[in-house]
């Protein structure tokens, strides 16, 4: 099996509804995908972030023949109605929408409710931070993120952090990228280290869904992520909360 879920986690409610997971994928299946990591394609994108950060989607990764079968049919999965039901039977009541219209960003329909993702993605070796706490775009639904570090990268941080906050959010510093402003911020909740096989989902469904990324320390090497994300389509109009 290739679903990141298939450990049928329990899902944790504090600070707000979220699965860690260690071994997520069977260690062929990961060992495989490390293997054929799409660093060419993922290199020859335009990197984000100053520069830091590049991120091969969902629109190329299922071109014929742009990765290997076993991302392509990772990528496939991961983007499809069936994950999605299965994110849903994970965190039940949190999402409301039964079987809804969807598909893989760039390759979904106008009219379709709901746009899902995954991202390959690439940081290069800085030794700050580019996520401070923060929270997502509203019309997003859930992300995960799954570890994915060179098996010889000895570099200290680069992990995930679950906030709780001090106070109801009800504005962000949207110039830096939806940031928490220091009076609610609250401490850290959850640690996710850097490690292989290891995989996070958050349900985004308040705008107190505060996290980030932890500086990394004698950082040489490329950091390796995947993204998996839902989110509303921009017709939909729908969100799941709403953010000054």
């Amino acid at each position: 099996m290739i679903s990141v879920l298939q450990k049928t986690p329990v899902v944790k409610l504090e600070p707000y509804p979220h699965v860690v997971i260690e071994d997520a994928l069977p260690q062929d299946i990961y060992d495989q995908l490390a293997k054929e990591w799409p660093e060419g394609p993922l290199l020859a994108t335009v990197p984000h972030d100053n520069g830091v950060c590049y991120r091969l989607k969902a629109d190329e990764m299922l071109k014929p023949g742009r990765v290997s079968k076993l991302w392509k049919d990772f990528t496939e999965y991961h983007t499809s109605i069936d994950f999605f039901n299965e994110v849903k039977s994970v965190f039940k009541d949190y999402i409301k929408h039964e079987n809804p219209t969807l598909g893989a960003r760039g390759w979904a329909k106008k009219s379709d409710m709901i746009w899902t993702d995954c991202q390959t993605v690439m940081h290069e070796p800085v030794t700050t931070t580019t996520r401070t706490p923060h929270i997502d775009n509203p019309r997003e639904i859930y992300a995960g993120l799954l570890y994915m570090p060179f098996s010889n990268d000895t570099a200290q941080g680069g992990d995930f952090e679950i906030y709780s906050s001090n106070n109801t959010v009800n504005a962000v510093d949207m110039k830096k990228g939806r940031q928490i402003f220091e009076e609610d911020l609250g401490e850290v909740h959850t640690t996710v280290p850097y490690k292989a096989n290891t995989f996070v989902m958050f349900l985004n469904n308040s705008a107190q869904a505060i996290h980030g990324v932890t500086p990394r320390t004698n950082a040489t090497m490329r950091r390796r992520s995947v993204n998996i994300i839902a989110e509303y389509s921009r017709q939909s109009r729908n969100q799941m909360y709403s953010i000054n």
